[in-house]
């Protein structure tokens, strides 16, 4: 009840609000968590203009809880959120949608993808069967897609091995086209300084109007993930060394 019009200011006087940052229940009645004094109910505009400062000053935003990952579908770029942190996935909205750890921070396997609660998604291991080449593998242990380097380029063979697709460059960036087919999707890479550190950052874009890609959806966003270790750096350089690009006459430098 406001103390000054004596109006209800709760309908239910057994009512809760959930504290969004220590997830605990207090009466409705509170304004602030007694716990973490956050705001029970915050401000929708000022929820907007913080978000805001957030992007500007180059953070990034996380998946809202309750959304499948990826369930925008496969587009995607992977990152690193700090200089020398670790790579995380981007969705098309530029919401992260899932992190990857490895040793070290470095893009070399084993990596796993994870999502925000820690399950895993998807992890990446050297394909023992082959010299530089990837299998991406799904929590349960099934083979989601495989990934084998030849050159610059990477051919993908779906879960049952059958190649489906080749990684191919052309002007300047990749695409990816169909075994027999058309083109399914584009895939690039840029660098990026970030706190003084320079690494290249990945992305994929599916072709509009194009074929639908013949790989589950976790095993095209793998092929960013394979992209960058196969072709990319292992970890970020300092702005004033030279870049450490692949260079075929070294080991491929898995840890």
């Amino acid at each position: 009840m406001c103390p000054d019009c004596l109006v209800d200011l709760v309908a239910d006087a057994s009512a809760t609000v959930r504290c969004r940052h220590c997830d605990r229940d207090w009466p409705a009645t509170m304004q602030s968590c007694p716990v973490c004094l956050a705001e029970l109910r915050p401000d929708p505009a000022a929820v907007v203009d913080a978000l805001s400062r957030i992007l500007e000053l180059g953070g990034h935003l996380y998946r809202p809880e309750g959304v499948a990952p990826f369930a925008g579908g496969p587009a995607c770029t992977l990152l690193r959120l700090s200089g020398r942190g670790s790579l995380a996935f981007l969705g098309e909205d530029g919401l992260v949608e899932a992190s990857v750890t490895g040793q070290g921070g470095h893009a070399t396997p084993p990596l796993t993808c994870s999502d925000h609660d820690g399950s895993v998604l998807f992890r990446m291991l050297a394909y023992e069967a082959a010299e530089r080449a990837l299998v991406a593998v799904a929590a349960d242990g099934a083979a989601l897609a495989t990934y084998l380097r030849t050159g610059t380029v990477i051919d993908v063979r779906d879960e049952t091995s059958a190649p489906v697709a080749r990684l191919v460059r052309r002007r300047g960036d990749y695409e990816l086209v169909e075994t027999g087919g058309g083109v399914l999707a584009g895939l690039g890479t840029t660098d990026v300084e970030l706190e003084g550190w320079v690494d290249d950052q990945w992305w994929l874009q599916p072709a509009p109007g194009g074929h639908r890609l013949p790989l589950r959806p976790l095993a095209a966003v793998g092929l960013v993930l394979a992209a960058k270790v196969l072709l990319g750096r292992p970890y970020p350089t300092k702005v004033s060394e030279p870049g450490t690009e692949p260079d075929d006459g070294q080991p491929w430098p898995f840890l």
